[in-house]
């Protein structure tokens, strides 16, 4: 599926209807597993992300739970965070993709590699129509769209970061004001004394 063959546009087109009406009967499941897999071995690294980020955005919270427990937790996948999820998965594709046949062949999450090949697809169609993978939408070819994804994931780490020390910040003015409470409690007792 990657790069772009025109011959299989008809494939592309089946696939990526497919992905838009939610019916994937008649499509297979392993060759969608295979299109995946070579979609994650050779597709530029800014292309996966934004495929993965917006298949697991879309995926309901459940099953991206399920998925999360799928996958060993030492790729810190979090079924809370879309962008989490994406690079786990990128990374568990470029270090042990083996395990990936195992994750979708779950009865629940058989339709999510058909989904992402899917979605791979309408991305080759829409990034591939006039000119070709170097037009002006060919990916990883625009150094103006590649920055601008990095800005982006960037932002989306000091995000993360910012959020993450707001959340120490307030969990430290809790304990904080209930030192504060216990101290006025033991105050008030010593008055009464005298």
């Amino acid at each position: 599926m990657w790069p772009f063959d025109q011959n299989n546009q008809p494939m592309y087109q089946q696939y990526a209807q497919a992905y838009d009406t939610g019916n994937y009967h008649g499509l297979d499941h392993n060759q969608s597993l295979g299109y995946m897999q070579q979609f994650m071995q050779s597709a530029p690294p800014d292309m996966q992300e934004q495929i993965f980020q917006q298949h697991f955005a879309q995926m309901p919270y459940d099953q991206r739970a399920l998925f999360a427990q799928q996958v060993p937790p030492q790729y810190g996948l979090r079924p809370d965070d879309p962008w989490s999820m994406a690079q786990g998965f990128m990374r568990v594709g470029r270090e042990q993709p083996h395990l990936l046949r195992g994750i979708f062949s779950h009865p629940v999450l058989l339709s999510g590699a058909l989904g992402i090949a899917g979605l791979i697809a309408k991305h080759m169609l829409s990034h591939n129509q006039g000119g070709g993978a170097y037009g002006g939408q060919g990916y990883g070819y625009n150094p103006q769209q590649q920055y601008m994804q990095q800005e982006l994931n960037q932002e989306r780490r000091e995000e993360q970061e910012l959020r993450r020390e707001l959340r120490a910040e307030e969990r430290r003015e809790e304990r904080l004001e209930e030192r504060l409470e216990d101290r006025g409690r033991h105050h008030h007792h010593h008055e009464r004394d005298y």
